[in-house]
């Protein structure tokens, strides 16, 4: 639409957006936008598929300890494995041990969320502007911090690593914290049916592996693999000053 703001005007970083993908539009509305309670984020052809409302969001989310998010999505490996077929390990190894460094507080939330089966993809949600500018100050303290020791990818997927790290992210700032994820499907235009949300045989697949052999692997700290630790100092790239995330 000619008449519609983007996400170039203001205070904006529209120029990392192949890096960034929709965070982009996150961190426009963060800093230029003032003037809802409440925000919410969705995609050019993928958006909440349930009849959202102010009267309805109002009551789904009263307080800034609330949000909705899409999801949750179960996957037959961890969250972490599933991450590492979109980013290499040298840029997880960075964002592991940037985040023991800045909020080391949120380091276990990160591992057991790694650990875990369940996923709440996309970058989609919705809550209020005060929750909302909180998680903003977060997440981009990070990413941003990131830039400083990431060699970006020449390859256009691999660019987006800031995004995918963004997704990745997102739910460990709102479980840490103690904000209440409210569920909610989406749709994705071209395909077929409502997405979001497990199933009954989902669940119970999801008890299984939770509570099973995998058990050992969600209860420990997450790694930074001792080769890829080499070799970010054989390039280097030195974030830590102890060796405690190495294995």
């Amino acid at each position: 639409m000619a008449d519609m703001i983007g996400d170039d005007t203001g205070d904006n970083i529209s120029s990392k957006n192949p890096f960034y993908s929709e965070l982009t539009a996150q961190y426009w509305a963060w800093k230029n936008y003032h003037d809802s309670e409440y925000v919410g984020f969705c995609h050019y052809r993928r958006y909440f598929a349930s009849d959202l409302q102010l009267a309805n969001i109002e009551q789904l989310c009263p307080s800034d300890k609330n949000v909705i998010v899409v999801g949750p999505c179960w996957r037959r490996y961890t969250r972490w494995t599933f991450l590492q077929t979109f980013v290499c390990s040298e840029d997880l190894a960075i964002l592991q041990m940037l985040v023991r460094k800045i909020y080391p507080e949120y380091y276990n939330t990160l591992s057991r969320y790694a650990y875990d089966f369940v996923d709440y993809p996309l970058n989609m949600f919705i809550c209020q502007k005060e929750l909302f500018d909180k998680y903003a100050e977060w997440l981009f303290s990070i990413l941003f911090e990131c830039e400083k020791y990431v060699r970006t990818s020449s390859y256009s997927r691999a660019r987006r690593l800031y995004g995918y790290l963004g997704e990745f992210l997102m739910p460990i700032y709102f479980i840490h914290n103690g904000v209440k994820m409210r569920m909610a499907q989406y749709h994705c235009v071209g395909e077929t049916g409502n997405r979001g949300g497990l199933s009954l045989s989902q669940k119970i697949g999801r008890f299984v592996l939770r509570n099973s052999f995998y058990i050992k692997d969600r209860n420990k700290i997450l790694g930074v693999d001792y080769s890829v630790a080499a070799g970010l100092q054989n390039d280097g790239i030195s974030i830590l000053e102890d060796n405690d995330l190495i294995i």
